[in-house]
């Protein structure tokens, strides 16, 4: 297995998603398709609208610099490179990250600046954490956690960050010319948010369950099921219901976004056309579920002018290769 190549791909699979998605958002997948009768044409007749990725992947760059700086993942240099990206600046930044990290940057201590939102914001982000833990589920969920934690306190921020790191980590080591185990895969990552009593944390679960349970529905059935899956009112929004648009709540969008890569596993291209034109939250469900696809498929099975559309995607590659020099000390 080319672990190297598979580094690479994540890192890429997510400013690729996260790209392709950014012109999308907040657009209801009905809206989206009537753009393009061919995805593939319509990004070569249409280079000039996906001209950056977003926060997603920005901050997922600085998880892998800290993690590179330091080796693993150690709090001081994590949030310092969270403040760095102050410095970018941010790409349209979701309120969680933005107002938390700005706190952290006034020197008030995580915990009291980490703010009780639910969002995506940290599962966008985690993949180098997935891949550098890769080897050892404990300090993968420890990390995750921390990661999760210093910006978001609310228990569905955590767990998705759990459940993504450990999907990369299991996908990280399967050939993609073999396939895996569908159950393996959904006891792998129920796993690592099955010891914490928690509410939410056991709702997830379930809905982990019944996505394992419902994966032969149709692509459209599934989103409109799951988009805002496990959203609360007041965020539940009722003129969207049995629409596909991905809502930011963590368990909704890492839910889609597996939904998605588990129905597209004979290629990257195909998975990565439709994440981010899911509806509703598409540059976060792209970055994620890219994320999880570019660990399963790695760089080799990226198409070359997916790759040239991100912008510092020699920087992103490159990056790749340094995390995994430093997960083989």
């Amino acid at each position: 297995m080319d672990f190297k190549d598979k580094f690479i791909g994540t890192l890429l699979g997510t400013a690729i998603g996260d790209t392709l998605g950014v012109p999308f958002e907040g657009q209801i997948r009905e809206q989206v398709i009537r753009y393009f009768d061919d995805f593939d044409e319509f990004i070569d007749k249409n280079h000039n609208i996906f001209r950056t990725y977003s926060d997603d992947t920005q901050l997922t760059i600085h998880t892998a610099k800290a993690i590179i700086r330091a080796g693993g993942i150690e709090e001081e240099i994590l949030i310092d490179e969270f403040i760095k990206w102050l410095n970018d600046p941010p790409i349209g930044p979701g309120f969680g990250c933005l107002s938390s990290i700005r706190k952290l940057a006034e020197g008030i201590p995580w915990k009291s600046a980490a703010s009780n939102s639910g969002g995506n914001g940290t599962a966008m982000r985690i993949s180098p954490i997935g891949l550098f833990y890769s080897n050892n589920i404990e300090q993968l969920k420890k990390a995750a956690s921390l990661n999760s934690n210093i910006t978001h306190s609310h228990p569905a921020a955590e767990a998705g960050a759990r459940v993504v790191a450990s999907s990369i980590a299991f996908l990280l080591y399967k050939d993609p010319n073999k396939g895996f185990s569908i159950n393996e895969f959904f006891q792998t990552i129920i796993n690592v948010i099955s010891d914490k009593k928690d509410r939410i944390w056991e709702e997830f679960i379930e809905i982990l369950n019944d996505l394992q349970n419902n994966l032969d529905m149709d692509l459209i059935d599934g989103l409109k099921k799951y988009a805002q899956i496990g959203v609360k009112p007041p965020f539940y929004i009722k003129s969207l219901e049995n629409k596909c648009f991905v809502h930011p709540y963590t368990i909704s969008t890492v839910v889609c976004a597996l939904f998605i890569f588990l129905k597209n596993l004979d290629s990257f291209k195909k998975c990565i056309y439709i994440l981010p034109t899911a509806g509703g939250d598409t540059d976060t469900c792209g970055a994620i579920g890219g994320s999880i696809a570019g660990s399963y498929f790695g760089f080799k099975n990226i198409p070359e002018k997916l790759i040239a559309l991100v912008q510092n995607s020699k920087e992103i590659i490159q990056l790749g290769k340094e995390l995994y020099q430093v997960s083989l000390r």
